[in-house]
């Protein structure tokens, strides 16, 4: 006679079946790390030698590296807006970075995201760090799919508290009226709707709320989103981790002065110890061997700054330094350690493959990507995709890129186009679009069929900074509070 302990295991395998659930012992706890601006060549595994970053190499070196790793756009907003839906952002008409955070125009719409697709797997989500996505209550981290959230609904943040030394009351208070930039860098950090007390330095703070998430949610599974803002302008770390980065010893980047090599050298090295400690707490907790890890940047790295070599250009460019980025993976006991995959993938296939790893179906839900678990397994060696396409103006016309293969098309406006081959010319020196003038014309043809399908542009950016003061609740407290 079966024991009540047996029909009840069957009973919830028969409810999982039926809801489309795979049980929880088959479906990992995911995690996704994005840096912001981080150079190609900034990490030891994909050539650093004057940054040192352990921890990176060692997710690096037991999983999977990507050296054709792509995020959907070369900026912060439309890349993020990208991952975060797990659809080609100019699908909806996201062409450019959410400028004035209290423009209620600019930001996400209402869409399905990849944390919200995941909550219906019953998953509970949280996110930390960078939102960029909007800031009126539609557009809030809670009602995108997080059921918890710590961090800022801008575009960056100063990396220590408003009222610290080093900034010699710049930011508080605000000169009236304040430009956008200094409106971005100095909202207030809030969990949820609740405004938070700054304390220390920002990478520190972001990391400990990632590790209190999963301290909480260590008994079911969760989905975290670590949005780190580092090593993103401004140039600011503790001045005993910029010690350990002298400007003469750091490695010569072509444009970019020694002294901001150095800030930057320890910006990332933060951010490597803050990917340590949460890595370090899934194995505390043991939930390594069921934990998905992903690592990415969300666009190239800046001029100023990074090293993007051996790629051609930087942040904001539609050259390779804009759009390819390190990307790494971690999936215990199912992927080969330290492997390292040179087939083209893109930030789009983190949510379609997360999903499915959940027990959901990335075609069925929308989603752009693909389930790249066979090519991560290395089950398949075909390249999971045979055409990437990219909208990179700022407006809906046709300016763009293609890669098909080795082949990579930058569509410019007025008609012009450069034509690459990356399997020989990885570096994007030698324009070969005059030697190849049908295959121009195909691929471009092939992006314009593509393009057809992009929206309208969301949103008009107002000439004047109209947009100074909002009223939302978790703002209260802070100099941008102003009841309407």
């Amino acid at each position: 006679m079966m024991n009540t302990r047996l029909i009840k295991l069957l009973f919830t395998c028969l409810l999982a079946a039926a809801s489309g659930f795979a049980s929880d012992g088959e479906r990992p706890n995911i995690i996704v790390i994005m840096a912001d601006d981080l150079g190609y060549a900034d990490i030891g595994c994909y050539g650093c030698e004057d940054i040192p970053t352990p921890h990176l190499d060692k997710l690096a070196a037991d999983g999977v590296r990507f050296t054709s790793g792509y995020v959907t756009w070369h900026m912060c907003g439309p890349s993020r807006a990208g991952f975060i839906t797990g659809r080609n952002q100019s699908t909806f008409g996201y062409y450019k970075n959410a400028s004035l955070p209290f423009d209620p125009k600019q930001g996400l719409p209402k869409l399905e995201t990849v944390p919200s697709l995941l909550q219906k797997q019953g998953y509970v989500t949280g996110g930390v760090g960078k939102w960029h996505l909007g800031t009126t209550n539609d557009q809030h981290p809670n009602a995108m799919g997080f059921d918890d959230w710590f961090g800022f609904l801008s575009g960056g943040l100063m990396y220590w508290p408003l009222d610290h030394p080093a900034y010699n009351g710049k930011y508080n208070p605000l000169k009236r009226p304040a430009k956008w930039r200094d409106i971005h860098h100095t909202l207030p950090l809030v969990h949820n709707m609740e405004p938070v007390k700054r304390e220390g330095y920002l990478t520190h703070e972001l990391t400990d709320a990632g590790i209190r998430f999963l301290e909480k949610n260590k008994d079911k599974p969760f989905f975290l989103f670590m949005s780190y803002n580092a090593p993103h302008l401004d140039l600011e770390a503790p001045q005993e981790t910029i010690a350990k980065f002298p400007a003469d010893q750091m490695t010569k980047v072509p444009g970019v002065k020694p002294k901001d090599r150095s800030i930057y050298g320890a910006m990332v090295y933060e951010l490597d110890q803050g990917v340590g400690r949460i890595l370090a707490r899934v194995d505390a907790l043991g939930l390594a061997d069921n934990t998905v890890v992903w690592f990415l940047s969300d666009n190239g790295g800046m001029k100023r700054t990074s090293d993007n070599r051996p790629l051609k250009a930087a942040k904001g460019s539609s050259y390779e330094g804009g759009l390819r980025v390190p990307m790494i993976v971690k999936w215990p006991g199912k992927i080969p350690e330290g492997a390292v995959l040179d087939e083209m993938v893109t930030s789009l296939d983190i949510g379609a493959t997360a999903l499915a790893m959940a027990g959901g179906d990335p075609v069925r839900s929308g989603l752009h990507g693909q389930d790249i678990r066979p090519y991560l397994t290395q089950q398949s060696t075909a390249a999971p995709h045979d055409v990437l396409f990219w909208h990179t103006g700022k407006a809906p016309g046709p300016t763009g890129v293609m890669r098909e293969g080795d082949f990579k098309l930058i569509v410019k406006e007025k008609g012009k186009a450069e034509l690459y081959n990356l399997k020989n010319d990885l570096g994007e020196t030698t324009n070969i679009a005059a030697a190849h003038p049908e295959r121009v014309e195909r691929m471009r043809a092939r992006w314009m069929a593509w393009n057809k399908n992009n929206a309208p542009d969301l949103w008009q950016t107002p000439p004047n900074n109209v947009y100074q003061y909002a009223d939302y609740e978790w703002l209260k407290g802070s100099q941008h509070y102003q009841s309407n």
